[in-house]
């Protein structure tokens, strides 16, 4: 670590590059957004253990950077980054570095970190301090567990679900009513639902999400050859051909 702090150090002195020297913490974003979904692209792909490596390097390049731009306006350094989370790190595990109660379940070890994290960061609320800047799916995702950490949690699936029905409904009576405002309102509150559904049984809706566009990205292709071949021939391919070509996609891919 040492050694890579010397480098980046290097990178932004007198002599060093262009391109780094001029990196603020706000012209970084794209890039540390960028390398942590190619860190995620490499565990679901799985390849090769050498390029999640790469890739987790990459990763932390962007960490070091940042706290190297810090270090230089006097703010904090690489040292001090490292002693704070270590330092936070124990204090939201007193399950593993104090005295606690060692059959605790991972929901109340979940609902101790919120609460932890509230007080140590002195939070009138526990829904503060979640980052506005990252994806809206995520963000409902946050909120909810936020939430069901003091208890306000349907308890089963099947209430869950009711709940999206319910917000279904009332989807499908602005639809009748035709009131574009409103129903920008009721989508969002059925799409909270159905993230709520996902946090609860532990699937990420955002990787959910991005699962369903690369199979839909597979499939749509087998339809668009088929609409092109069809527009070759001078002919429109009907929404009843499309859905065959979907259907066939969808049972080889």
């Amino acid at each position: 670590m040492e050694e890579l702090k010397k480098i980046v150090a290097a990178l932004r002195g007198p002599e060093g590059c262009p391109w780094d020297k001029k990196q603020t913490h706000q012209s970084l974003i794209p890039f540390l957004l960028e390398e942590a979904w190619e860190v995620i692209e490499e565990i679901e792909e799985g390849r090769h253990e050498q390029d999640l490596e790469a890739e987790l390097g990459d990763l932390l390049f962007q960490v070091v950077l940042h706290a190297q731009i810090a270090e230089e306006e006097g703010r904090f350094d690489l040292e001090s980054l490292i002693a704070r989370l270590g330092k936070k790190m124990r204090e939201r595990h007193p399950h593993v570095f104090a005295q606690a109660d060692p059959n605790q379940t991972e929901t109340e070890l979940k609902a101790q970190w919120d609460q932890i994290k509230a007080r140590t960061q002195q939070r009138e609320s526990v829904l503060e301090g979640i980052p506005q800047h990252q994806p809206q799916a995520l963000q409902a995702k946050k909120l909810g567990e936020r939430a069901a950490g003091l208890g306000f949690e349907f308890p089963t699936n099947n209430e869950i679900l009711a709940k999206i029905k319910e917000e279904l409904q009332e989807v499908e009576a602005e639809l009748a009513q035709e009131n574009q405002q409103n129903l920008v309102g009721e989508i969002g509150d059925l799409l909270f639902s159905v993230i709520n559904l996902a946090r609860f049984n532990r699937i990420n809706p955002e990787m959910a999400l991005k699962q369903s566009n690369d199979k839909f990205k597979q499939r749509f292709a087998q339809v668009e050859k088929g609409i092109k071949k069809a527009e070759k021939s001078g002919k429109k391919l009907s929404l009843k051909a499309m859905e065959d070509l979907w259907q066939g996609a969808k049972e080889s891919l």
